[in-house]
């Protein structure tokens, strides 16, 4: 299969905004991914929580297929929780702050800090925690619907939090359609085949944004009402 992201590349990228204050550092690692990747990356999603296997942070996806995705993620206050065990491979460079990481038969915490890189492979899975908190890009290749149970379960069925399920399969879904109906996949798709992608890719690329927008919550405020 032919991949649109290298790894080595994202992790390349992901360096340039060491340093910088944030919201700079995220803006200055897209400009990046875009030099890297013309044409490949949508900046128009907004952040929204992820909430999965008990950590609770927030993301921002530049990219999704069925088989790739590349996010921003992070939390400012920390969290800790389960890696999940995948199908799909995990490659993470740290931007801010720092990550405790273990594994089965390890006694000793793995401890990343910026600029450091952290691997999970298919089929394995790790005990995390965001100390105070921690940014990180994150790319994964693999059969990613087979996450997106993962990826859900603790918003629908723990913290009922039905819009941030909503945004995250609205966001993916316009993503996908994106990169279904894109010109480039089009020239590599079989002949037979393409045409059918093509006009399919146009469903979730129109419904995605409707579902996010119908989910959008009202805008965070911490003004205390009167009464």
């Amino acid at each position: 299969m032919r991949y649109v992201f290298d790894p080595q590349v994202i992790h390349e990228c992901s360096l340039k905004g060491l340093g910088l204050p944030k919201p700079e550092m995220f803006d200055a690692i897209a400009d990046a991914f875009e030099e890297a990747y013309p044409g490949r990356i949508n900046r128009t999603q907004p952040w929204i929580y992820s909430i999965a296997g008990g950590a609770m942070i927030q993301m921002k996806i530049y990219f999704a297929s069925t088989m790739e995705y590349l996010i921003i993620w992070g939390t400012p206050i920390g969290s800790e929780g389960h890696s999940g065990r995948h199908a799909v491979a995990f490659w993470d460079t740290v931007i801010d702050g720092k990550m405790w990481y273990y594994a089965e038969g390890q006694f000793e915490k793995k401890v990343y800090k910026p600029g450091d890189r952290v691997f999970v492979g298919k089929g394995q899975a790790r005990a995390m925690n965001f100390t105070d908190g921690v940014w990180a890009v994150e790319y994964a290749r693999g059969p990613i619907p087979l996450s997106l149970p993962f990826g859900l379960a603790d918003e629908l069925f723990s913290t009922l939090d039905f819009a941030t399920a909503a945004q995250t399969v609205g966001g993916y879904m316009e993503l996908l359609g994106r990169h279904w109906t894109d010109a480039e996949v089009q020239a590599q798709t079989a002949p037979l085949l393409g045409p059918v992608k093509r006009v399919v890719g146009w469903i979730p690329r129109l419904a995605g944004p409707v579902i996010a927008r119908l989910s959008q919550p009202k805008p965070p405020t911490d003004e205390i009402p009167d009464g």
